[in-house]
């Protein structure tokens, strides 16, 4: 799969921005699935007029079908807005809390660069997705999966006769990898009804990410 095909996949281009950015795109989700614990510090969270109460910590933001009242967190008993949903039946955004700024600036005396790093204090500006799972209004077979995006990288089974076709995304910047994602498609009876993509803010993908650059210092750099 290329880096187009991943990026033509809908729900892609929420990847890597903070929510802040999201409900300006996407409106007000279905519901917010909060993972901090229930007695955990909240903050208190306006959004045109939806009050939220919300951890720093990850959330799941769901849009696309009605959701139930989740055990923690925050559901929409509003209008819907649906305008990043076109031919998904459900888009589920992970997003990742405690999420910095870096910024690098010139020194006003003297040689060198100062860095910091600032974690917004508002909560939507310190979450950002790093993954999304794409229910689809339909079905896709595999050999129509295959057709358009070869065979995939890795099978990796699951419990009872479904598979995960899992095809690795790779950038290079003068031979140096660069980026990493994974694109994950669930197979069940020989097809398809959703997939996830996952980014370095996934642990599994970083550890795959450290393993390549390691690999290219010593192709590269240690020769």
């Amino acid at each position: 799969m290329t880096l187009e095909q991943m990026k033509s996949l809908n729900g892609a281009a929420q990847l890597e921005i903070t929510v802040d950015n999201l409900l300006h795109r996407c409106g007000l989700p279905a519901a917010i699935v909060d993972h901090g614990p229930a007695d955990g510090a909240k903050q208190r969270l306006n959004w045109r007029g939806a009050d939220m109460s919300l951890s720093a910590l990850d959330w799941d933001i769901a849009y696309g079908t009605r959701q139930r009242q989740p055990g923690k967190g925050w559901v929409n008993g509003g209008q819907l807005d649906h305008r990043c949903t076109s031919g998904l039946a459900q888009l589920l955004l992970h997003a990742k809390g405690h999420v910095g700024v870096l910024s690098v600036a010139k020194k006003a005396q003297g040689f060198g660069y100062a860095t910091t790093y600032k974690e917004p204090k508002n909560l939507y500006q310190a979450h950002k997705v790093i993954g999304v799972t794409a229910k689809l209004t339909s079905s896709l077979s595999v050999s129509a999966l295959v057709g358009r995006y070869g065979q995939p990288d890795e099978v990796v089974k699951q419990p009872g006769n479904r598979d995960k076709f899992r095809y690795w995304v790779l950038t290079l910047r003068d031979r140096r990898p660069e980026s990493l994602h994974a694109v994950d498609f669930e197979i069940d009876n020989a097809t398809t009804a959703s997939y996830a993509i996952s980014t370095s803010g996934m642990d599994f993908i970083q550890q795959r990410l450290d393993t390549l650059l390691r690999q290219w210092e010593r192709d590269y750099v240690l020769d």
